[in-house]
């Protein structure tokens, strides 16, 4: 997807020769403890749980003597963008309790905290809690007493999901945000609300993730030993 008033402003193809994701665009977020939804797993920035080989992204959620570890990569500190359009070919896990995103945060998280930085979520997949197949989208933000509230952008269910590659993008506006899925619109624009606070006019920044269990992610199939995301590219454009 490609609107023609915009244009290529910073991608990952993940084409290089490194088995490490490139430390000039990508940090991690690191430890347990939930992460605010009670998922079991430890993040790591070790070439187990994230690498790239054939040409895209490996994040790995990995099994061992009862834990789970994976990866949750970010732009944060290195690149973020305000408006245009941004894009991800994924190909997602399979089994229920994962539960892979590819999301954004505002800048001024660290100084406002959560929700009122606002977060867009390009795109995450939940088959144990909210369907085998189905893919969505979403938008968090404030009241003006610092109250979460969430709107959805859209929702597919669609059978490949987790065995081909398909596009998850967001066009983005002082004034609204689309979900598209696959080059078309899904859903209904989130716009901005005269009554409510819109966080959505600075600067946001990319995390990729396979979180796994927690509120969303629900009960793990207890045969599950491992869950892989693979992304063929992330791009953006103003």
């Amino acid at each position: 997807m490609k609107f023609d008033n915009l244009s290529l402003v910073w991608s990952d193809e993940f084409d290089g020769p490194s088995d490490a994701p490139d430390s000039t665009k990508w940090t991690y977020d690191l430890g347990a403890g939930g992460w605010g939804n009670n998922e079991v797993q430890t993040y790591t920035n070790n070439r187990t749980n994230s690498y790239v080989s054939n040409g895209t992204l490996k994040i790995r959620a990995l099994k061992e003597n009862g834990n789970w570890t994976s990866a949750r990569l970010k732009t944060q500190g290195k690149y973020s963008w305000k408006h245009g359009y941004i894009e991800a070919r994924i190909k997602l896990p399979a089994g229920n309790g994962v539960w892979p995103a590819f999301w954004m945060l505002g800048n001024n998280i660290t100084s406002v905290g959560w929700p009122r930085c606002g977060e867009i979520d390009v795109m995450e997949y939940s088959p144990g809690t909210t369907g085998v197949n189905k893919v969505f989208g979403t938008v968090h933000y404030a009241t003006t007493t610092g109250d979460h509230r969430y709107t959805s952008l859209g929702e597919k269910i669609d059978s490949t999901v987790t065995t081909a590659f398909h596009t998850y993008g967001l066009r983005w506006t002082s004034t609204e945000i689309t979900l598209y899925i696959d080059g078309q619109q899904v859903g209904t624009p989130f716009r901005k609300m005269a009554d409510t606070p819109w966080p959505f006019d600075q600067e946001f920044f990319i995390i990729l993730n396979v979180a796994m269990g927690g509120n969303l992610g629900g009960t793990i199939d207890p045969n599950l030993s491992q869950a892989i995301m693979e992304v063929d590219y992330v791009r953006v454009y103003q």
